[in-house]
């Protein structure tokens, strides 16, 4: 009798200190946690959108909601309306891209910048500033939690 091999597919974020599992539910989301460092959460919001639809639809889109800063959310929710802001003409391109390079730029102890270099899905290369920031108290207290996302730039032709 031949042998049949499962293989689980994971999406791993900043060598596979946190694992999100594409046969994962909603209630599998990656939560904030101290322990998760400010580039691990833009890589783990990044690997979400890229796959944004795997295992159910949006579910990368609400995998970057749960990395949302409280201030942001306040500002950009709540879910339907930051999924319709993902959805639209500024940031689109983010859902379901070919791939992302992720560049830690200096800054200081509260507050991360990261330049994300992005391929579309149609070979184009953009560029988006991340920041995220340190919580202090609260739900989220000791954790970071992404504060800002510039519009994306144009930065050239990819692969």
């Amino acid at each position: 009798m031949p042998k049949i091999r499962f293989l689980l597919p994971v999406i791993t974020a900043m060598a596979g200190l946190v694992l999100l599992s594409l046969s994962a539910r909603a209630t599998d989301l990656v939560v904030p946690n101290p322990s998760i460092a400010p580039e691990e959460v833009v890589a783990i919001q990044m690997k979400a959108l890229q796959f944004n639809d795997n295992p159910t639809p949006d579910f990368g889109i609400a995998q970057t909601w749960n990395f949302a800063h409280p201030r942001n959310r306040a500002m950009t929710g709540p879910l339907p309306r930051f999924a319709g802001m993902l959805k639209g003409p500024a940031y689109g391109e983010m859902l379901n891209h070919a791939s992302h390079r992720i560049v830690q730029v200096p800054g200081d102890g509260e507050r991360m910048n990261f330049d994300v270099f992005m391929e579309t899905s149609r070979g184009q290369v953009l560029y988006f500033n991340w920041a995220v920031e340190l919580v202090r108290g609260g739900e989220f207290d000791n954790c970071w939690m992404t504060v800002a996302v510039s519009m994306p730039r144009l930065a050239g032709q990819g692969s």
